[in-house]
């Protein structure tokens, strides 16, 4: 089987988009198809990321003409531009079985034209907000799960759909043990994505400073703006280490006793560990998948990131440290939401309509 994937990583669109796409990559690969990816050259892209680990990564064009300036992750790209500049890229390439596109820029107009690419189509999307023509999508979000009727204006009848966190893309290493709810919280992981383009990193940092006794880990993105004013509150806290590009992420996930970051992709680790999570959105896509999950007593919203009062979080820190009754109740029930096995549902899936 041999399976084009179409996604986009910047600074301004985050690397959420390739990590879920790459980790349905490998499953696939591991199932024996090929899978090439096709990723515009924009500032902070991951082409190396994906060809570093044996994939076929096409640079596609950093601008198209007529395109927006500055536009948000939500903003269409010119979608007849961006179908040429496929073309172009795979040209040598036979018809793929699979096409997949993970990007909030790109509808139905431009699923139709990309057809010519491959015999059929997936989109994994989160928004629900624009139409859809393809065999498959995926919404792994617990909004698409707990809105009745998400999509049904959006997709054809015939197309199969895949809603809710039991399809999250998972790395294998999530299909794990959770992790012990101590009686006093030690650890605090704090990560905000792989560009936290919104400086919540620091700012949750500012946060921490009167909790002398926590031992916190800090996963900031390689371009994280505000870099040197993080090194500098960690110099001052010798239990503080700020770090980027780790190899070990699941691992400190597993020995943290509370997680303070985003409503995005590791949203669904952390409900796989049962790890106990203060949530700040940090998109307009993020939010209401976090408040849902709020009512539905998985982790702590605090709202979105430029509305709180760096107060809140102060307070709601101190509120869980002690608090081992709430945060056993937030890991189980988030772990009753994941099993990790999401991606390999998805790549059965796949590889079950292309038959042997």
């Amino acid at each position: 089987m041999r399976v084009l994937i179409r996604a986009d990583a910047s600074i301004a669109i985050g690397s959420g988009h390739i990590a879920r796409c790459l980790t349905l990559a490998n499953v696939l690969r591991n199932g024996g198809a090929e899978v090439v990816f096709a990723c515009r050259a924009l500032p902070g892209h991951l082409l190396q990321r994906l060809r570093d680990q044996g994939y076929v990564a096409h640079g596609l064009p950093e601008r198209y003409p007529h395109e927006q300036s500055g536009a948000g992750i939500e903003a269409r790209l010119p979608w007849q531009a961006d179908v040429n500049a496929l073309a172009d890229a795979v040209a040598q390439a036979p018809r793929f079985d699979w096409l997949i596109v993970d990007h909030y820029g790109l509808d139905a107009q431009w699923e139709r034209a990309a057809r010519r690419f491959a015999r059929r189509l997936m989109a994994i999307d989160d928004l629900a907000n624009r139409p859809h023509a393809v065999d498959l999508l995926l919404d792994q979000n617990f909004s698409a799960h707990a809105v009745p009727g998400a999509y049904a204006q959006w997709v054809d009848r015939d197309c199969q759909t895949f809603l809710g966190p039991r399809f999250a893309l998972l790395r294998d290493e999530f299909q794990c043990q959770p992790i012990v709810i101590k009686p006093k919280v030690k650890r605090v992981l704090v990560n905000f994505g792989g560009f936290d383009a919104a400086r919540q990193v620091y700012a949750t940092l500012v946060a921490l400073q009167g909790f002398d006794d926590l031992h916190v880990d800090v996963v900031a993105g390689l371009h994280n703006p505000e870099w040197a004013a993080m090194s500098a509150l960690a110099e001052a806290h010798p239990n503080w280490h700020v770090q980027t590009l780790v190899d070990d992420f699941f691992a400190r996930m597993q020995q943290a006793d509370l997680f303070i970051g985003a409503g995005g992709g590791t949203t669904w680790e952390r409900a796989a560990l049962g790890l106990p999570t203060i949530c700040i959105s940090v998109a307009n896509n993020q939010q209401l998948n976090a408040q849902l999950l709020a009512e539905a007593g998985i982790h702590l919203y605090l709202g979105p990131h430029e509305q709180l009062e760096p107060q809140r979080l102060v307070e709601a820190i101190a509120r869980l440290i002690d608090d081992a009754p709430q945060r056993r109740a937030f890991a189980e029930r988030s772990r009753a939401l994941v099993d990790g096995c999401g991606a390999q549902r998805l790549a059965d899936a796949l590889i079950g309509a292309v038959g042997p």
